[in-house]
């Protein structure tokens, strides 16, 4: 693809949100056509009209751009990954409706892939664990926080693998059969494993 001096002259110039923005999306474009061991950082360059250098200086290979690009995405249309509804499951329920809306695009593509590289790659793991696993971690702390003050279910500890099982489900579903749990399944596993699982007194 060959770029005018103009557009050289307009893109050089950009930095900044704008940048970022420009590369995410050319990154989203060539991971889900091309998947990520297929992606090129030269040709993620060349659609955002950029230099390749400019890339590297932010994120050192495809695989960090790709889950930069996945972790922005999920930040900007779920600000909050549980939000303060005022009920146990009326959270639980924004919240497993947000993540799998999300999925039910091209999105779902980055994150199989991702997946996929995170078998081989540990520093993708850690980064992954740093940025997304343990921020909703935290937040599902204070929802739980919240519905025990509410009286809700008991307040004791809550075992950890707890916090695990809506990912889990929904992850393994997405790999195994290459579907997005709807919402009618979302109800139903907070209705019957979540819910009766916290209120147990131990």
């Amino acid at each position: 693809m060959t770029t005018s001096p103009e557009v050289r002259e307009s893109t050089s110039r950009r930095t900044g949100d704008e940048l970022v923005a420009a590369v995410h999306a050319a990154a989203f474009e060539e991971i889900t056509e091309n998947g990520l061991r297929g992606a090129s950082m030269d040709r993620i360059a060349r659609r955002a009209g950029t230099g390749k250098a400019a890339l590297y200086r932010r994120w050192p290979n495809v695989r960090a751009l790709g889950l930069d690009v996945f972790l922005t995405t999920m930040s900007q249309a779920v600000p909050h990954s549980y939000p303060d509804t005022g009920s146990l499951r009326s959270d639980l329920l924004a919240s497993m409706h947000s993540f799998t809306d999300i999925l039910r695009g091209p999105m779902q593509t980055v994150l199989r892939e991702l997946i996929s590289e995170s078998t081989h790659d540990p520093e993708l793991v850690d980064e992954f664990r740093t940025r997304m696993s343990e921020p909703m971690a935290a937040e599902l702390v204070a929802v739980l926080q919240r519905a025990m003050a509410r009286g809700e279910i008991p307040t004791q500890p809550i075992d950890p693998f707890i916090f695990e099982i809506p990912d889990a489900v929904v992850l393994h579903r997405l790999l195994i059969s290459g579907e997005v749990i709807d919402e009618q399944s979302c109800a139903r596993l907070i209705d019957a494993v979540l819910i009766p699982l916290l209120e147990r007194r131990s």
